[in-house]
């Protein structure tokens, strides 16, 4: 007899399909935004200086989301 609550698989699947979504809406941004930079609607130079701190802005949202993730399961 097992007196542990068990996980619902509907918690565990909601959790990956907003994932999946970040990651889809992720790639297809970073799809777009290079698709412009090829065009030169976006400037190569402008796109450099704006390059970094779009890393840091994915850090900073990556971290978050782990962070809530971590906070939601207790």
């Amino acid at each position: 007899m097992n007196l542990e609550p068990q996980k619902q698989e509907t918690d565990i699947r909601a959790h990956s399909g907003v994932a999946r979504v970040l990651a889809s809406l992720t790639i297809l941004t970073l799809a777009a935004v290079t698709i412009l930079v090829v065009l030169e609607v976006i400037p190569r130079s402008a796109f450099t200086e704006m390059a970094g701190k779009i890393a840091l802005i994915a850090g900073v949202c990556v971290v978050s989301a782990l962070a809530i993730g971590f906070l939601s399961k207790r």
